[in-house]
């Protein structure tokens, strides 16, 4: 199949590199020149993907992948297109659809009948069909006859999508019955996927929105759950444990707010879209006031943060990713400066003007703070010298081992962790 996939960012890229790999001839479209020259080269710019820069060289040698920033141009020899453009909230907390709307008024300049048209990018509901499906119509061809357009969400993590697109079902959902089939048939055929096709292109995006939600709200329950145990002396973790031994229970990991480019977005589509979203809606407001009250509970313990001096280790916004959309780490640094405290900040996947652009002060070494937040737990802080860093750890993800850190002779803390 020849196959364009617009957007070759940190989802977009694996997928045309994994379709070039099954023998498809795969362009890849993007308006990052940038990017397109390195990708052209065989270069890997998300070298933390697993497994992509080693596959990505082979598929550009084997000529399977080229890369362009002609759009237009890419798309008129494709049978099918697949948008993988990023979508993020504006400051109004709605979707930002600028960029992806831009791709579709290109992509339907340059399609020719037959074509489909696949959004992947996790939409609100009802985006696909009122709002970018139309914008492939701006070369003159017709929805439904000429071009036929489907939504299938992406259900990928970043640092290991090569892996998740063998894992899980492809969700597919049609404009129309015939758009349906033809996606479903596309990712069995250029994928081997086993597909789930739903009744519509709005099933499609609610389905995916579900799956976020969810998540923001187990964690939501999770964090209000710790709160209580916080109040109460009681571990949480233990709690959680007991609770989940029961099967219909399935309590997630509390933490000092939910960071990336999906869980903190997704349940914002749900708002503002048609139908109830109060629980959504509040989910979303618990989870993010969590990185204060953590700050909150690490003022009590040292008797205030004036001039105290504070690390926050790994500025990403989950471990061994150098992601750092909607990192909960710059809501800690800001907490943690409105009390007071002079604010450093370390991340050995970030170098120290990614460090200064999350605004902080990059730490010379890892030594001699008052207090240390770890935020995201990389591998790379496992052997770290705790007693060296600081005497008290506050750990906002509650990965760390607390007993063996109170041997080690620091003071501990999680999120409904009790102090050690």
């Amino acid at each position: 199949m020849n196959i364009a996939v617009v957007g070759i960012g940190r989802i977009g890229l694996p997928i045309a590199v994994k379709l070039a790999s099954r023998g498809h001839q795969v362009v890849g479209c993007d308006v990052d020149a940038t990017r397109v020259d390195l990708v052209s080269r065989g270069g890997n710019p998300i070298p933390g993907e697993a497994g992509l820069g080693e596959l990505l060289s082979r598929v550009v040698h084997s000529g399977n992948l080229t890369a362009t920033t002609d759009t237009i141009g890419a798309v008129a020899s494709c049978s099918t297109v697949l948008f993988a453009v990023a979508v993020d909230v504006d400051a109004n907390g709605r979707a930002d659809l600028t960029n992806l709307e831009a791709a579709a008024r290109a992509v339907g300049k340059g399609i020719t009948p037959g074509t489909l048209c696949i959004f992947d990018t996790t939409l609100p509901v009802g985006t696909t069909r009122n709002t970018l499906a139309p914008l492939l119509e701006s070369g003159g061809l017709k929805l439904g006859s000429e071009i036929h357009v489907a939504f299938s969400p992406e259900r990928l993590l970043m640092g290991r999508v090569l892996e998740d697109l063998d894992k899980y079902p492809t969700i597919v959902g049609g404009l129309d019955s015939e758009a349906g089939r033809r996606a479903a048939r596309f990712y069995i055929e250029a994928l081997g996927t086993t597909v789930m096709t739903l009744g519509s292109a709005e099933a499609a995006e609610l389905s995916k929105l579900a799956e976020g939600v969810y998540r923001d709200l187990n964690i939501a329950l999770a964090n209000e759950l710790a709160c209580v145990a916080d109040i109460h002396g009681v571990d949480f973790s233990e709690v959680r444990e007991a609770a989940n031994s029961q099967p219909y229970c399935h309590l997630h990991v509390p933490g000092a707010g939910v960071g990336g480019h999906c869980i903190p977005v997704y349940p914002h589509f749900l708002v503002q879209g048609e139908g109830p979203s109060e629980l959504a809606a509040l989910g979303r407001r618990i989870n993010d006031a969590m990185p204060g009250y953590l700050v909150d509970r690490l003022e009590t313990v040292l008797g205030g943060l004036g001039g105290r001096s504070v690390i926050v280790l790994g500025l990403s916004f989950r471990p061994n990713v150098d992601v750092t959309a909607h990192t909960n780490a710059v809501d800690l640094l800001h907490a943690l400066r409105e009390r007071g405290a002079n604010v450093y900040g370390h991340d050995p996947l970030l170098n120290d003007d990614a460090v200064r652009g999350l605004g902080f002060q990059p730490a010379d070494s890892l030594t001699g703070f008052d207090a240390a937040v770890v935020h995201a737990y990389h591998n790379e802080y496992r052997d770290l010298d705790w007693p060296a860093l600081a005497p008290l750890i506050v750990d906002a993800r509650n990965a760390l081992d607390p007993e063996g850190l109170v041997n080690a002779g620091v003071r501990y803390f999680g999120v409904g962790r009790p102090l050690r």
